[in-house]
Formats: structure tokens, C-alpha cells, sequence
């Protein structure tokens, strides 16, 4: 459940699942990855948002709180918790760490590469923490951490880090994103095999190219308009992605705060040459105002059903009204 359980969400959908059904990893093991080429949109693209000097639509300190379910018959599950966090401007402080040098950028960074003190970042950090039925059956203990570092001014990633402990396993990747020359670089470190040499893999560098972890906040600061839909790069996994998000409608979604107005959207990650090789099919309801706060993730392949609930929605439940001419048409529970 590992990679699908937090890949669903991250890809917001995006940022998963565990072993039974753990597609990417799966997949990968029984057949070569294919590379993706970017065919023609199947609808009117609409102009990305790519300017963010001015300010975000969303706090500094904003957590998200998601419980993700796995349903396939006669199993129906709670399987894992995803924290997101938006952690605000990144401090160049330059502060030492016990006398060993400059405090590393991100927690774990093992990447001689270090921003600028002139670099505007900003920090965005989202964990995966297994429960239920991982631990209790499958005996999957997963403890995963996921950090980017993104440009200020159009959120494109500039580094990124991905910490796994699962079970035995426990590797750091640290990538960096055309930092110094139009490739991203990929260094792999088994921390449970020290004298295993880091697996360094390099791939074409595309400008405004997204991190996962990245890419779920970016999806939620565009505009939308049902019918049309967005595409942007992402390098994850040690490949590189064309994303398609497809506006499907707006609809009523039965919440902890009421009947909320929501933007539905279709993340188009699966297929040959995609994102997750197998079929399926995604849907992520959000808010309809400018945050687009994702209140629930619904992600089915012949392998079962993902949800991601988010937990915290209760505790803020203010919305802002769409415009009068965006009403939703319906609800759904």
C-alpha cells in the first residue's frame, strides 16, 4: 500500500497502497516502464497559474489530516493516515549543527547542493503513517516523510526529499530540479545497507516541472472551468510525467460541515506510459473557493478502492461562495 496509498493524494489528485495492492511497485517488477509521450489534449487547456510573488491562497501553517480506506470484497479497511503541511518561506539561516557545518535545507539532506541566500523558497512537508490492517495482518509498518523546497515566484520544485521506512527498508532520495544545469538529479541512500554505494540517476529537466509533493498544492491554486483542463511536468520516481487534470463538474458534497459546493476534478495518472501503468480511475472533490481545500480522493483499479477522508475539515469549516453563475448542480454523500 506504500506507494499508492500516498501517491493518490500527493498526486492530488495527486499524493497509495500497501503490498497487496501496491501497483507502482508491482507493476514496475513485471514489466519495463514505458516512457510517456504527450499526446494532444482531449480539451481546451486553461492557462496555468504560475504567479505567486504576491501571496498563496493558503496560510502558513495549513495541515491537512487525511484517513485513507481500502475496500475490495470482503475487506473495507482503514489502512493509513497522510499529513499535509504548508510550513511557510524557507529560513537560510545558515545555523551549524553541532559544529558540522551549515544546517542541511531539509531534515536528511545528504546532497552537497545547498539554495542560495538570495533563493526565495518555499517549505511543504506530507508523512504516510500506516494502521489498522497493515500492521494488524499484513505487518507493514510504514513511516514515510515527503519535503520539497519549491520556487516562490511559480512553485516549480527545487529540491525534494523522500525518507521510506517501511519495515526493514529505509532509504533517503534527494533530488534537485535543474539547479545548475536542465536535468534533475536523482541520489538514492540505503540507510539500512551503509556500504551500498547511492544510486544516482539523472533525466531531462522541463521549466516549471513539479515534484509530487508539489504538484498537489499546484493543482489546487489554479482557476476552473468544467469541461476544460490543465497539464503541467512532474519528475517523480526517477521519471519524468505529463499530468492531465480534467475539470469533470461541480457538485454538493455531504461533509462535518453540511453540504459543501465542490470542484470535482479527474487526475488522468493511469494507463500504459502513465503515472500508474495499470487501469483506473481517480477523483478528488474540492472546495469550490480559492483555497480548494481536497475534502475526500477516490481512486479505483482492479486492485480495489483508495479513499482519502480528510479529518480536519470540521475544524474550519469556512468556505468562500463560488460566483453566482458556478452554482453546483448536485450532491452527492
Amino acid at each position: 500500500m506504500k506507494r499508492l496509498f500516498i501517491i493518490l493524494l500527493l498526486c492530488s489528485a495527486a499524493l497509495i497502497a500497501p503490498a497487496a495492492f501496491d501497483t507502482r511497485a508491482e507493476i514496475s517488477a513485471q514489466e519495463p516502464a514505458q516512457k510517456q509521450v504527450e499526446q494532444k489534449p482531449v480539451l481546451p487547456l486553461i492557462p496555468l497559474r504560475t504567479d505567486f510573488r504576491n501571496s498563496l491562497p493558503i496560510p502558513v501553517g495549513e495541515r491537512l489530516e487525511f484517513e485513507i480506506k481500502y475496500s475490495r470484497f470482503p475487506i473495507y479497511a482503514t489502512v493509513g493516515i497522510v499529513t499535509f503541511e504548508y510550513l511557510g518561506p524557507w529560513n537560510n539561516s545558515a545555523k551549524t549543527v553541532s559544529g558540522n557545518g551549515p544546517e542541511p535545507p531539509i531534515e536528511g539532506w545528504n546532497v552537497e547542493y545547498r539554495p542560495g541566500a538570495d533563493d526565495k523558497l518555499l517549505r511543504l512537508r506530507a508523512t504516510a503513517v500506516s494502521k489498522g490492517i497493515l500492521i494488524a495482518i499484513l505487518g507493514i509498518d510504514v513511516r514515510d516523510r515527503f519535503e520539497s523546497l519549491v520556487n516562490g515566484d511559480n512553485f516549480s520544485a527545487r529540491m525534494n526529499l523522500t525518507e521510506v521506512k517501511e519495515g526493514k527498508k529505509h532509504t533517503v532520495e534527494a533530488v534537485t530540479y535543474g539547479v545548475s544545469e536542465p536535468v534533475v538529479r536523482y541520489r538514492t541512500t540505503d540507510l539500512a545497507n551503509p556500504n551500498n554505494p547511492p544510486k544516482i540517476k539523472e533525466v531531462p529537466h522541463e521549466e516549471g516541472m513539479m515534484s509530487l509533493l508539489s504538484a498537489f498544492y499546484f493543482v489546487r491554486f489554479q482557476r476552473y472551468k468544467e469541461g476544460q483542463m490543465i497539464r503541467f511536468p512532474v519528475s517523480s520516481d526517477e521519471n519524468n510525467y505529463v499530468f492531465d487534470i480534467v475539470v469533470a463538474r461541480k457538485e454538493k458534497l455531504k461533509t462535518d460541515c453540511g453540504n459543501v459546493k465542490t470542484v470535482v476534478i479527474e487526475p488522468k495518472l493511469f494507463g500504459p506510459g502513465k503515472f500508474f501503468n495499470r487501469q483506473g480511475e481517480m477523483s478528488m472533490w474540492m472546495t469550490d473557493d480559492r483555497r480548494h481545500m481536497p475534502l475526500r480522493l477516490v481512486a479505483r483499479t482492479s486492485a480495489g478502492t483508495i479513499t482519502a477522508k480528510l479529518l480536519n475539515f470540521k475544524n474550519n469549516c469556512k468556505i468562500e461562495d463560488p460566483q453566482p453563475d458556478e452554482e453546483p448542480k448536485k450532491s452527492v454523500n
